[in-house]
């Protein structure tokens, strides 16, 4: 499609001619797709927006016009990795354009990103992407909105203390409350919102929270204090320590005596308790009383987070989806929250790097434990490049061995009955002649020039034309 015309499309038009041109099927079967991408070919009741279902033991998601729909979505389209110093150039010239801080940067991008997505069978916008720049003027393609109500996601180096906040407190509720104002009242009509997703693998447990040699930037991150450590600590008056003790009385069965047997403490009472602060900064790991007493605060803490977060957004948009935080599965954080968390969500939204058969297990163990639908929101193969000495990932030895993994996943998941989407990990190199990519690398569909990895967009564009096949068994 020519530039000029494509840029003088409506939203109407550009959804409708995306979602043609990214949708034919290799499987001998005729499919057509609605302006969302959605598949004809299975039908449910029309509701607006977009809904999951469960049909035949197979899990979908559905379409505002009622049409089964499974999200392969890309993730990381940022527009400073198109500015820097070694690409700008090709990227000009690409782009058609004299200089990348006009105002046509960012509809040429969005035309160049819609492009793309038609070329590898992108059908979803994931929540790690420039919605300024793929929403203006309108979406054209469904798309998450990011919602993080708080600020504690596994990849920052730094994260203060005060970042577990007090989530029984009424500062927090406001909080979310002008937030989801702010965030979630736009949207609240629109058909292309798949839904809102809170934090990136937020830090929830004592693993989540331990000191790491470095995170996916490089660095070397100190232990971080974590919610049941942090609220345990405050003075009687704060909310979360009054949860805590609550907690803490069901736990000993109001036994102040057991309790400091535990702890080898000499309160006299709960309340004495209640009013010590900085009495316990640390956790004895090695106690396996304390260990649990810590699990089960943090599940009245994830539960406390999640329903006043929701509730928040359902104030303000009724509509859409809940997705709830991007679970860590490369931790134990999904086995330990997930009773909870699927109590709030619509779907179970999770993070892990890794070849299916290493999801696989846990992917097992969570279905078995939860009815619910499953989306991998942000996971990828990579391989070592001359600019990419040490990518973040499962790292292949060849592009071969990459292309081979990529296949291998995308057909295992979508051939399982409750897995609904997968959004891929990324979009071009981010390689270290970016200065905060000098110690970790991503890798991506291309290179940084925009040049593809031969062999990899023909298999995820033969994948994704299957797509439906495969979760059928017609492929």
């Amino acid at each position: 499609m020519k530039r000029r015309r494509f840029l003088g499309l409506t939203a109407a038009a550009f959804s409708a001619a995306f979602s043609r041109q990214t949708c034919t099927a290799d499987d001998n079967t005729a499919k057509t797709y609605d302006r969302f991408g959605g598949w004809t070919g299975k039908k449910f009741s029309a509701t607006n927006f977009f809904r999951v279902e469960q049909d035949d033991d197979r899990w979908w998601l559905v379409t505002p016009d009622g049409n089964a729909f499974l999200s392969f979505g890309i993730n990381h389209l940022h527009s400073d990795l198109w500015k820097q110093s070694y690409n700008e150039e090709a990227w000009k010239q690409q782009l058609g354009l004299s200089s990348l801080n006009s105002r046509g940067f960012q509809p040429a991008l969005r035309e160049w990103f819609g492009e793309i997505c038609r070329q590898y069978g992108f059908n979803t916008v994931g929540v790690h992407t420039s919605l300024p720049v793929v929403n203006t003027p309108q979406p054209f393609m469904p798309y998450m909105r990011p919602i993080p109500f708080v600020d504690i996601p596994h990849w920052k180096v730094e994260i203060p203390d005060e970042n577990f906040v007090d989530v029984f407190s009424q500062e927090y509720a406001l909080h979310c409350d002008r937030f989801a104002k702010e965030a979630a009242a736009p949207l609240r009509d629109d058909p292309f919102l798949l839904g809102y997703a809170m934090t990136d693998c937020p830090l929830f447990t004592e693993e989540d929270c331990r000191e790491r040699t470095d995170v996916i930037g490089g660095a070397r991150r100190e232990s971080r204090i974590g919610w049941p450590r942090r609220l345990r600590n405050f003075g009687g008056d704060a909310p979360g320590k009054q949860a805590w003790v609550k907690t803490m009385r069901e736990l000993y069965r109001d036994s102040i005596s057991d309790f400091n047997a535990t702890y080898e403490t000499n309160f006299d009472s709960f309340s004495t308790l209640a009013n010590a602060r900085n009495w316990r900064p640390h956790t004895d790991l090695s106690n396996g009383y304390e260990t649990r007493d810590n699990i089960e605060f943090l599940k009245r803490v994830v539960a406390q987070y999640y329903k006043t977060a929701k509730d928040a957004i359902r104030r303000y948009d009724p509509n859409h989806m809940f997705f709830g935080d991007k679970l860590n599965a490369n931790t134990d954080s999904i086995d330990t929250v997930l009773s909870v968390t699927s109590h709030f969500t619509d779907v179970v939204f999770y993070q892990m790097y890794g070849r299916y058969e290493v999801q696989q297990p846990g992917l097992d163990r969570w279905s078995n434990k939860v009815a619910m639908p499953f989306i991998n929101g942000d996971s990828a193969f990579t391989m070592v490049t001359d600019n990419m000495p040490r990518p973040y990932g499962p790292v292949a030895d060849n592009l071969q061995q990459r292309i081979d993994w990529t296949r291998e996943f995308f057909v295992s998941a979508f051939k399982r009955p409750d897995f609904v989407g997968w959004h891929y990990c990324g979009l071009i190199d981010a390689p270290n002649q970016i200065a905060r990519k000098a110690a970790r690398q991503h890798s991506g569909l291309m290179n940084g020039f925009g040049e593809p990895y031969a062999g990899l967009r023909e298999i995820i564009k033969e994948s994704a034309d299957n797509m439906y096949g495969i979760a059928t068994g017609e492929v």
